[in-house]
């Protein structure tokens, strides 16, 4: 368990690492699909298309119905359409990841500033994690409209760190997804990837790369990356 972190900051993605919300994600995507007369998708497929965006995890839904992408459309009609569903039902089934709350109550407890980095809207990412009462634990939250580049460009991570008044050279990533691991690789942070999450695990472990099967590992694994 690290001891001081008072100078570190811990930047957390939200879909998939900290929060479970493939569930709520993936009624709202098959609300927008049925809409189109489309097949709606398994929950586990979904799991697979989440981490880029709502946008994103539209296409996705249309791709795997073999639908040609319409932009326009998807930005007039089926994005409004599964943002409307999806802040109706954003926290009915949603709930942080079992040990996600007490690792970051001992995080913090250390001393480590704890912020969102995550690839969802900036609105959407606070009102779920004020439905789950997470306020007062969460110093920042940077969604991925608010930075010129959203992860896994490394500036959505550095406006992350400016957020909190965070030093880069003691900053560290939590994630599930290679578009997780390469932000943190191009920002030169260290990176732990959760394997519970909805994405994959690209690179070796190293010094500066750690995998972990559950939350309450992680505070372990930050003492050793942070030498703490």
């Amino acid at each position: 368990m690290p001891s001081d972190l008072r100078d570190w900051t811990i930047l957390i993605d939200l879909d998939g690492t900290l929060v479970d919300t493939a569930p709520d994600l993936h009624a709202a995507l098959n609300h927008v699909l049925a809409r189109q007369n489309l097949r709606v998708i398994p929950l586990q497929a979904l799991r697979h298309m989440v981490g880029d965006g709502a946008k994103a995890m539209i296409r996705k839904g249309l791709d795997w119905n073999g639908v040609e992408i319409d932009e326009e459309k998807i930005d007039n009609t089926l994005w409004p359409q599964f943002i409307e569903h999806y802040v109706a039902n954003i926290c009915h089934h949603s709930r942080p990841f079992e040990g996600a709350v007490s690792a970051i109550d001992a995080l913090i407890e250390a001393g480590a500033k704890i912020a969102i980095c995550t690839n969802k809207a900036q609105a959407l990412a606070e009102e779920l994690i004020a439905s789950l009462d997470l306020n007062t634990r969460i110093a920042a939250i940077i969604g991925g409209d608010v930075p010129a580049y959203k992860k896994p460009d490394p500036d959505h991570i550095r406006r992350s760190v400016r957020a909190v008044n965070g030093d880069l050279k003691k900053t560290l990533l939590i994630g599930d997804s290679t578009t997780d691991e390469r932000a943190a690789l191009a920002a030169g942070i260290a990176y732990i990837y959760v394997s519970f999450g909805y994405g994959e695990f690209a690179s070796a472990i190293t010094s500066q790369i750690r995998r972990v099967d559950a939350w309450q590992q992680i505070p372990g694994e930050i003492a050793g990356l942070t030498g703490v």
